[in-house]
């Protein structure tokens, strides 16, 4: 079925009963090239629905830009099990055209499309998506809030640690944490003053994605409030990240 004059049978593969089975069949189809393409364009429109998604897969390792003006009629018209697919293909295939058509599906009644829509542009980094993703911040679902926030610190605009900083104090410890790890990794010192009430939190993951936080950081202001944590803690991991923080702040400042 691998051989190239089998092509139509491995689309048929993508259909298969057994999930490795069809993923199987999607990666030799995307490994096929632009052979086949026009098999894959023409997947789209089949009937069963697991071979539209491993057709929107094999296009987005392919990687062809033709792929998207086809992939972008299917997300105006599939089920969101398979819109998931398509939005993954054309985040792969990377073209700024589709970071309209990304951003109006953040809004989407499918909590799986909204989720993928963000992480999608995530990955573009086009600045353009900006104030979407913040209203993602706002998303009933923390899973859709937790990844805004990822996709936000990718878009390399030093203003967004403001946004950010307010996920902090979010209701999911999920969200909380991949904030501070975000703020930490965006170097972003103004955001000292809301990473340190964190240390007081009674949430392991609060405290050690804090003290993380202000270990990239490298600011001298964090080091009473670490060696305050310090006092306090009994747990190990904790503990660890503490030390590599004050450690790292020394680092940072030689001289003090």
């Amino acid at each position: 079925m691998a051989a190239k004059g089998d092509l139509r049978g491995l689309v048929e593969a993508m259909g298969d009963s057994q999930p490795y089975m069809r993923f199987a069949a999607s990666d030799i189809l995307a490994s096929q090239g632009k052979g086949a393409f026009p098999y894959l364009v023409e997947a789209l429109s089949h009937e069963n629905p697991d071979i539209r998604k491993g057709a929107a897969r094999a296009l987005g390792m392919i990687g062809d830009r033709k792929a998207v003006r086809p992939l972008l009629e299917r997300l105006e018209k599939d089920i969101p099990g398979v819109c998931q697919f398509i939005v993954d293909a054309l985040a792969d295939i990377g073209d700024p055209q589709v970071v309209d058509d990304l951003c109006k599906t953040t809004r989407s009644h499918s909590l799986s499309l909204r989720y993928s829509a963000v992480r999608a542009l995530g990955k573009l980094g086009d600045r353009k998506a900006t104030p979407f993703l913040v209203e993602a911040l706002s998303d009933v679902a923390s899973i859709v809030r937790l990844r805004a926030v990822e996709s936000l610190s990718h878009m390399g605009e030093p203003s967004l640690w403001a946004p950010i900083s307010e996920m902090l104090t979010e209701s999911s410890a999920g969200v909380r944490a991949v904030a501070a790890r975000a703020l930490g990794e965006m170097h972003s010192l103004r955001a000292i003053d809301c990473l340190l009430p964190m240390l007081e939190s009674d949430i392991e993951s609060d405290v050690l994605e804090a003290a993380r936080a202000l270990g990239r950081l490298g600011s001298t202001k964090a080091v009473e409030p670490l060696r305050a944590a310090r006092e306090r803690e009994g747990r190990d991991r904790v503990l660890e990240a503490i030390a590599a923080a004050l450690q790292a702040i020394e680092d940072s400042n030689p001289y003090e």
